[in-house]
């Protein structure tokens, strides 16, 4: 079987995506989204970053038709969002976990909730089980199946919802802010959740977040700014751009932090993103000095 061709690894593709609201105080539409052209291939993780306003939300619920383009075009896997009879199919292949779980938990036990969207499916019975044993088994939730959701943790409620997605067995995840309320044990929970199901079960991850210990994980990072994106490259490229990405507002990974304020007073250490890094380049660091 030979390599897929561009095309048919291409899972989301935006083209020339603008998107405004019309605000009834406001004359001139408030543009939110300002000529996005995006390829999401399949298997990919992406993080897309930005401060607050900057259109990370919107850009998430257009990429499986909850949000349609004011001008340009969203695809996935070759469907146009804007065509209302391909949007169950668009939303199957592409499901969305939003920053607060309560909001999406819709039963008062948590194997009911993950059945809820294959039940939509019209799935029989048999199925339904299989696909929500498969799904908590995913999260690291499964002997949790007879809990009432109320009962469980924030970070297990969201996994929950991410479970509840994954019964839907969408080729792609767009978390939006997945841990934004959470604490950082549930984030560490959530995230350990994100990268099993990318790299293990091979589902496309799209992570909207602010928190720059998740990006780094990411296979890549996307920087949003005034609706535009301004960055799009691996993590440890755009984290190295440590002044451009404060002067958009934007913090950078406390690894990357320490080691430029370092260089900045004339110590020769090495490049960091991550804590494993850090320590890495301190102990050489301090052994050059030793050594001295």
């Amino acid at each position: 079987m030979g390599a897929l061709t561009l095309e048919e690894q291409t899972l989301i593709e935006t083209r020339a995506l603008s998107f405004w609201y019309q605000d009834p105080d406001e004359a001139e539409p408030r543009k939110v989204l300002r000529d996005i052209n995006l390829t999401i291939r399949k298997g990919e993780f992406v993080a897309v970053l930005g401060h607050n306003g900057c259109g990370k939300s919107t850009l998430a619920k257009h990429l499986n038709g909850i949000l349609a383009p004011c001008e340009g075009t969203v695809l996935v896997e070759g469907m146009d969002t804007r065509d209302e009879k391909r949007l169950f199919d668009i939303r199957q292949r592409v499901g969305v976990v939003f920053q607060n779980p309560d909001n999406q938990l819709v039963a008062t036990i948590v194997e009911e909730d993950i059945a809820f969207g294959p039940e939509n499916l019209g799935l029989p019975p048999e199925k339904i089980r299989e696909r929500v044993t498969e799904a908590l088994t995913a999260v690291d939730m499964l002997e949790y199946r007879e809990q009432a959701p109320h009962h469980l943790s924030g970070g297990q409620k969201q996994r929950i919802a991410i479970a509840g997605v994954i019964a839907m067995r969408p080729d792609c995840i767009v978390l939006d802010e997945p841990t934004a309320m959470l604490d950082p044990v549930g984030r560490a929970e959530v995230m350990k959740t994100i990268l099993h199901l990318n790299r293990d079960e091979g589902i496309t991850v799209v992570l909207i977040t602010h928190y720059m210990a998740e990006a780094v994980q990411a296979g890549r990072v996307i920087i949003m700014d005034e609706g535009r994106v301004v960055r799009d490259a691996a993590p440890r490229e755009v984290f190295s751009q440590v002044e451009y990405l404060r002067s958009i507002g934007l913090e950078v990974p406390q690894a990357t932090d320490l080691v430029h304020r370092l260089r900045a007073d004339g110590y020769p250490v090495g490049e960091a993103i991550t804590t494993q890094e850090c320590v890495e380049a301190l102990a050489k660091l301090l052994k050059g000095s030793a050594e001295h």
